[in-house]
């Protein structure tokens, strides 16, 4: 089995966790479901294209930081009273209230993440290296200012080994739920379809996936199967 590998750096990211929004909490590492929109970004895929996905890495530390928070009401007419500016709504057809705040954010630093990418299509291999190679914009993982600097990108074989002795895992990787292995888990987006929820109107509907996160240091006992790249770096498709 062949996969497109890219390791790339980031200096500070943000991978929101949903439903965090006083202080914007961030994944250990990107879910699938970004890594994903990278890619369909990249290679300008305009409909989604099946692939499974691996995610490695390491950060340095976390940090706090501060940010512009907006919120407004789209049934609310501007006020001045009551909100920091306005701005006309062609729908509404009024100036809607918008008010501006600060919150927090939490930052990792210092990013080095490992990727596998296996399409469904053996075509799309090709087709996402080249462009991972040679990106025709800047690519983000996180929010749209979280730039990524790819370093490398390499088509690799993948294989399966049986472990002989004790492995401790270079990097922190996300491991499907049920290989059992890692400690906290976390139900990540991978993809999304539409859902039709009324006339003229839908709704992204995500398929979301089980996993746990392991850890740098995570001993892997003698006799584990494990998936390595040519690299010798382990693999978890989701």
């Amino acid at each position: 089995m062949k996969a497109v590998k890219i390791k790339l750096y980031q200096d500070k990211a943000n991978y929101k966790v949903p439903r965090s929004f006083q202080q914007k909490e961030s994944y250990p590492l990107p879910p699938f479901s970004t890594v994903i929109g990278m890619v369909h970004v990249a290679a300008g895929f305009k409909e989604y294209h099946p692939m499974n996905v691996s995610v490695a890495g390491t950060s340095f530390s976390t940090v706090n930081d501060l940010y512009n928070r907006y919120e407004f009401n789209g049934s609310e007419k501007y006020d001045p009273k009551r909100h920091s500016f306005g701005v006309w709504s062609p729908t509404k057809e009024k100036n809607v209230g918008i008010t501006r705040g600060i919150a927090h954010i939490n930052l990792l630093t210092d990013v080095h993440l490992t990727l596998h990418i296996v399409p469904d299509k053996i075509d799309d291999l090709e087709t996402i290296y080249k462009a991972l190679h040679s990106p025709a914009q800047f690519l983000a993982l996180g929010r749209h200012e979280d730039i990524i600097m790819i370093e490398e990108v390499s088509i690799v074989e993948l294989r399966e080994v049986t472990l002989t002795a004790d492995y401790d895992a270079k990097q922190a990787i996300w491991s499907p739920f049920e290989n059992g292995f890692g400690g906290t888990t976390y139900e990540l987006n991978k993809n999304y379809t539409r859902k039709t929820v009324r006339a003229n109107f839908t709704q992204r509907e995500f398929v979301k996936k089980m996993v746990a996160y392991v850890g740098v240091g995570y001993t892997f006992p003698a006799g584990t199967k494990l998936l390595f790249d040519t690299d010798d770096d382990i693999v978890f498709l989701v």
